[in-house]
């Protein structure tokens, strides 16, 4: 009997333990705040920040009590740097609707409101207006600057009205996306000293935690239906199908590159199951059913196609598998020539080497054939020996050679260029002798004359056996009538050097370049040695004070050996040429 009635009071009490747990008893709130206040003074309406929090305990599912405790915050109001800080605490009812995961609650709450507020304050003390700090009894000195801040605090009545949404996350927590409350409050006018009513918005956001009911259901299992093994090993109720099986085919493939004109067969990737069904497609689009395709380029554009393959069967999964297929288009072989070094003197060698690579779809790669804009290339080998100058320009030249190889495949060719600088060095200049001056209309060479050409010019000639000597003839105006004149006194000078015989010199005639201007102005200055006149014979004397015995001479050059002519030097020809050997040795 004690233990009926001891069942029968735990089945009484168990229904009344269950609909206590249908709502929290305690929640607790935390977010952020954001008021808009109204001063309703001179102060203009401004916006403030903080946080702030609930505490509420819940006597029944519908009704709570709420205590509501927050502060925020602005340090610039109106510009004018006000810094102010609102407190708030309040408490009173709330109404809440648990009908959902939704929650909208309606509160009114009643309280308190701290405000304090604060204002920098610069001074400067002069001597009938002056500033004594606190505690102390000697004024600060006069134009020194002061600053302070102004402070005001005050505590007045505070009232809001307005509610929110919860949405619930889990038993113990909730979203609070808005709580939205008109906020009044009777803050006093700091000029007036009187009370004024502040309408004020607040709006809160946060999260908001319960504690203390909700607990789940006890739910009696209904027993197992019957169950059936399936391939796996797992088991499945005797109404339902078991799990499929996966197919054995490889979900990857290697892409696949062809060329223009080929083709290539594509199986299924795998073992497929008996009974399987296939559909081939290329870039989504249906091309077979069959197991295997033969892909080929002909009527395809060069690009990169989808190759898929979709299989069924039953009590398969379906799979699909896919592979990429790009079809080539041809291009050229591609390398470079390499030339060292890259600059050399006319006459020397260079290396040459061309790399190239194939290209795509063009077959056998022929080996390269290099050559070049001047000179000669054989094998890999550039000779610069005929590379032609400027034999006018006396300084040092340089000529830039392009050198091209191509490499041909089965379908064309490639190509590609080097430059090798080929310079030549500056060229030996000829030295100039002084001038054989001759009497007027003569042509004989007077003893000065033969010095210069015995004495002087020997010495060169003996340094440089394979140097040449020039010679240019000139007349005066007014013996420009007399033909041939300035060859033959340039003659004369040539059989001095060349006869051999007596006093003569025996220089070969072919190293002797003779020249003839008759009285033009070539440019070239007069250098006369004038030896004077004791050992002339009568007839061969010149005089220095003659105007224009300038214009009756020879101009005599010796050319070193790779040496370059003067520019005033044209039309010479060697004096073997000329016969000059008839002469004999001139007395």
């Amino acid at each position: 009997m004690k233990d009926t009635i001891v069942l029968v009071a735990i089945i009484a009490i168990f229904p009344a333990l269950a609909c206590a747990q249908d709502y929290p008893r305690v929640e607790t709130f935390a977010g952020f705040t954001y008021t808009r206040a109204n001063s309703a003074s001179d102060v203009p309406a401004f916006s403030a920040n903080g946080g702030g929090g609930q505490f509420v305990v819940n006597p029944s599912k519908w009704v709570g009590l709420v205590a509501d405790i927050g502060a925020v915050h602005n340090g610039n109001i109106g510009g004018n740097h006000l810094d102010t800080t609102l407190t708030n605490y309040m408490f009173g009812p709330r109404i809440s609707l648990r009908y959902s995961r939704v929650r909208p609650y309606f509160n009114v709450l009643f309280g308190g409101m701290h405000a304090s507020t604060s204002i920098a304050v610069n001074a400067v003390p002069v001597p009938d207006q002056p500033i004594y700090l606190p505690g102390q009894t000697t004024p600060l000195p006069a134009n020194s600057p002061v600053s302070a801040r102004a402070i005001h605090a005050q505590n007045a009545f505070a009232m809001t009205a307005g509610g929110g949404l919860d949405i619930k996350i889990n038993r113990h927590v909730s979203f609070r996306p808005i709580g939205l409350d008109y906020l009044l409050t009777r803050l006093q006018n700091l000029r007036t000293a009187n009370d004024n009513n502040q309408h004020s918005l607040r709006y809160t956001t946060g999260f908001n935690f319960t504690f203390g009911g909700e607990a789940p259901s006890v739910a009696v299992a209904p027993p197992p239906p019957p169950m059936k093994a399936c391939w796996d090993g797992s088991s499945v109720n005797m109404s339902s199908d078991c799990p499929k099986r996966n197919m054995d085919l490889r979900t990857t493939a290697a892409a696949m590159e062809l060329c223009p004109g080929t083709s290539t067969n594509i199986t299924v990737p795998g073992t497929p199951p008996p009974g399987a069904a296939f559909e081939w497609t290329v870039n989504g689009e249906p091309i077979s059913k069959e197991p295997a395709i033969e892909f080929g380029t002909t009527g395809r554009e060069p690009g990169t196609y989808k190759v898929g393959l979709n299989v069924s069967a039953p009590d398969y999964n379906p799979a699909s598998v896919e592979r990429t297929v790009t079809i080539g288009a041809y291009r050229p072989p591609s390398g470079g020539l390499e030339v060292s070094p890259r600059e050399i003197w006319v006459g020397d060698k260079a290396i040459v080497a061309a790399n190239f690579a194939a290209g795509n779809c063009g077959g056998r790669l022929g080996a390269p054939a290099i050559s070049a804009s001047e000179g000669t290339i054989s094998g890999t080998v550039f000779d610069s020996t005929e590379v032609r100058f400027d034999s006018n320009v006396a300084t040092e030249q340089r000529k830039t050679v392009t050198l091209m190889a191509k490499v041909a495949d089965e379908k064309g060719e490639g190509s590609a260029q080097a430059m090798v600088i080929v310079k030549k060095p500056a060229g030996v200049i000829a030295k100039r002798y002084p001038d054989i001056v001759f009497p007027a209309g003569n042509s004989r060479v007077n003893n000065c004359g033969k010095r210069v050409l015995l004495e002087d010019l020997k010495t060169a000639i003996e340094g440089d056996p394979t140097g040449k000597v020039i010679l240019i003839g000139h007349v005066s105006a007014k013996e420009a009538s007399r033909m041939g004149l300035d060859q033959q006194r340039a003659l004369n000078s040539a059989a001095v050097l060349s006869a051999g015989k007596g006093i003569c010199y025996s220089m070969a005639a072919s190293q002797i370049m003779v020249g003839a201007v008759g009285a033009t102005d070539t440019g070239v200055d007069y250098q006369s040695k004038f030896c004077g006149t004791t050992n002339e014979l009568p007839g061969s004397r010149v005089s220095e004070s003659e105007t224009e015995a300038r214009e009756r001479r020879v101009e005599v050059w010796f050319l070193p050996t790779g040496g370059v002519l003067p520019a005033s030097v044209k039309d010479v020809k060697d004096a073997a040429s000329l016969t000059v050997a008839t002469l004999g040795c001139p007395r």
